[in-house]
């Protein structure tokens, strides 16, 4: 061995040591210092594959999928029939909404390895939530002729199944996969939807109930049980719901935007504010503001323009926008009440869906609004529930923290705060599934203060 290949040979064993020892510290849940470890092997190997995939694998259980994404691209550049890699970053970008570019790496990955359980199991559940049902079952199919006794994979597939309304195989997948429930990891809440989804709702609050006791944080998981009538119906999500489900969807917002299947809400919501205000410059407050993407909209219109929302990821993409003149970290109903009468126009996309008595919503926002001022909002319709309000469905409504309203609900909701209503119309808010999902338009007119 010449000298050229020993100096090759230690590099390489220092980056192997490097990696182990940031693999321990990861083990230990020492997430930050196996970063710091994992850059230290990539300052002596830039070019190395695995540190970028093992460093990307901390990232992203540190919730930073940004960063993830762009060293997994510097993993493929290293290694492009990496399938590892390909199928990781798959996953990175579907969870910063780039459904498109997953699925291509995702396919990239079986094509390098057909045989390869995971990157079928992926493609097929992201096919799923496109609605391209037929094409996710093969895939999930296949998944499970490799890995027959795969939990996730039959309650993928049922899911599947359950969108085709094939309820009696989908309660076959759920039947197999309840046989590891003791096993450590098990997905009760994932499960406990499809049996839901199939009718079989003393079995889901069982699996839900399971999955609470795991992991009392999970707030969302007594909506779920409230949404199959096995626990009370609350007023709204809790604050702690509402900023899990929107740091982790921050970074997708925008795109999620985007191209004709794309959220709407906030073009809804600017086309409503224009035919019922069509000249007048505005004070406008955002309520629920996101990323500024009403306030982009709409910020034409206003003499002034103030965002407040709950989500500090969200906001933090709104001020880089620089688009509002105030941010303001509350919640929406404090913030109005302490307000009175300082708008001309309160906007409110997809925000009201994560309430389900709207009456202190609609209060609040009444204080803030200048005599004949207005407020737009987009709802979810509960057509079973005219006159009340529910859980939303648990094809995805539900899991998102969200309720549905009726439209008799919302008339007299509105006429008790003193709004008279405007504007009550139906129009695509967004997609799920691959099908359109409806929304109710809702504009309300604030009424003159007596005396």
């Amino acid at each position: 061995m010449n000298r050229r290949d020993r100096r090759a040979g230690a590099k390489q064993g220092n980056v192997d040591a490097i990696c182990a020892a940031a693999a321990a510290l990861k083990a230990q849940g020492r997430l930050e210092e196996a970063v710091q470890r994992y850059r230290e092997a990539l300052a002596v190997a830039p070019r190395s594959a695995i540190a970028h995939n093992n460093l990307a694998n901390v990232l992203t259980l540190l919730g930073r999928i940004d960063e993830a994404a762009g060293h997994l691209r510097q993993a493929l550049a290293a290694s492009p029939t990496a399938v590892e890699v390909h199928n990781n970053l798959g996953n990175a970008l579907k969870r910063l909404g780039d459904t498109t570019g997953a699925i291509a790496h995702y396919r990239a990955a079986i094509a390098a390895k057909p045989d390869y359980a995971d990157a079928h199991l992926n493609l097929g559940s992201t096919l799923t939530t496109l609605g391209e049902t037929e094409a996710a079952i093969a895939h999930l199919h296949t998944a499970l002729r490799l890995r027959p006794f795969h939990t996730e994979t039959h309650v993928q597939l049922g899911l599947a199944l359950a969108d085709r309304g094939d309820t009696v195989a989908a309660l076959g997948c759920a039947e197999i996969a309840a046989r590891a429930a003791e096993e450590p990891g098990f997905p009760h809440r994932l499960l406990g939807v499809l049996l839901a989804r199939c009718g079989a709702l003393d079995a889901a609050r069982a699996c839900f109930d399971a999955a609470q006791a795991r992991d009392p944080t999970d707030d969302g998981i007594a909506l779920l049980l409230a949404g199959i009538g096995a626990a009370p119906l609350p007023a709204r999500i809790s604050d702690r719901q509402n900023a899990a489900i929107y740091a982790e969807r921050a970074g997708r917002w925008d795109a999620g935007a985007s191209g004709p299947t794309g959220y709407r809400g906030a073009t809804l919501v600017a086309e409503a504010l224009a035919r019922l205000v069509p000249d007048a410059p505005l004070d406008i407050a955002d309520a629920g503001c996101g990323t500024g993407l009403v306030g982009a909209l709409v910020k034409p219109r206003a003499r002034k323009l103030d965002g407040v929302d709950l989500s500090d990821a969200m906001l933090a993409q709104a001020r880089a926008k620089g688009i509002y003149d105030a941010l303001h970290r509350a919640d929406l109903i404090e913030y109005l009440a302490a307000r009175p009468a300082a708008y001309d126009a309160i906007t409110c996309a997809a925000t009201l869906i994560h309430f389900g008595d709207l009456a202190p919503a609609l209060a609040a926002a009444a204080a803030a609004l200048r005599d004949n001022g207005v407020l737009v909002a987009t709802l979810f319709p509960d057509d079973r529930n005219p006159d009340g309000f529910s859980v939303g469905s648990l094809d995805g409504l539900a899991q998102g923290g969200c309720f549905v309203h009726g439209r008799g609900y919302v008339t007299g909701a509105a006429a008790a705060a003193g709004f008279a209503v405007e504007l009550l119309d139906e129009a695509v808010h967004e997609h799920q599934l691959g099908r359109p999902r409806t929304a109710l338009v809702v504009g309300l007119r604030r009424r003159p203060r007596a005396g």
